[in-house]
């Protein structure tokens, strides 16, 4: 009678699959490349779109953008004192200041506050406006509204404020009404740190409760500096 034959040590190679030599291991393989190489592809994407414009990135000029060394700012706020120590307050919706170290940043929607000596204030708004950090001298442009600390309330379409000497003008027409009546000029001027309001050109004060309308006191022909 024929003996079995007794089984063999040897380890069974294992079995490939019928559908021919795919390896079984491939998709765990692809599953582990993938958790390294997605991450790094991503790193490369950001560090492009950051680092990119710093070189220029495209060389047409034409498109609209911040040039280089320009600074934008939302509701800026520039705190200060004149000469007298008195302070004063500049605010705007948007500033922005040109590069190349230049001291003028134009303002949207600015308004500026200031205090005056024995207690007297100004308060002016604008649609626009230009501020010279050196010199701390406020343009504006209009519409501009214009308060001032005796009563008067005033509009006009230029006006400019001098935030270190204290003192204010305009050289268009002028507006407004005021403790004694209405009130029409030729421009305006707010000297001696607030204590003088001066009504320049042809001014015409209506007095509340009069039938007629008187002259102002008025001063000599405006000029187009500071007063």
């Amino acid at each position: 009678m024929a003996t079995a034959p007794a089984p063999s040590n040897r380890p069974t190679a294992p079995r490939l699959p019928t559908g021919g030599g795919r390896d079984p291991f491939a998709h765990s393989k692809a599953v582990r490349v993938a958790r390294v190489a997605l991450p790094a592809v991503a790193c490369v994407v950001l560090l492009t779109i950051f680092i990119w414009p710093l070189f220029g990135g495209s060389s047409d000029k034409s498109k609209p953008g911040p040039a280089q060394g320009d600074l934008e700012l939302t509701q800026a706020r520039y705190l200060g004192t004149d000469k007298s120590d008195q302070p004063f307050e500049i605010r705007a919706e948007r500033a922005a200041q040109q590069g190349g170290g230049r001291s003028m940043v134009d303002l949207t929607i600015p308004q500026a506050d200031i205090t005056l000596k024995r207690g007297a204030w100004l308060s002016m708004a604008a649609a626009k406006g230009a501020y010279d950090q050196d010199k701390q001298v406020l343009s504006l442009q209009g519409p501009v509204s214009f308060y001032h600390g005796s009563g008067y309330e005033l509009r006009t379409q230029e006006a400019i404020l001098d935030v270190k000497k204290g003192i204010a003008w305009g050289n268009k027409p002028v507006e407004g009404q005021g403790p004694m009546g209405t009130v029409e000029a030729g421009g305006f001027r707010v000297l001696q740190d607030g204590d003088v309001l001066v009504f320049t050109g042809h001014a015409r004060l209506r007095a509340f409760g009069a039938g007629s309308g008187q002259t102002a006191q008025t001063s000599d022909k405006p000029g187009a500096t500071a007063p």
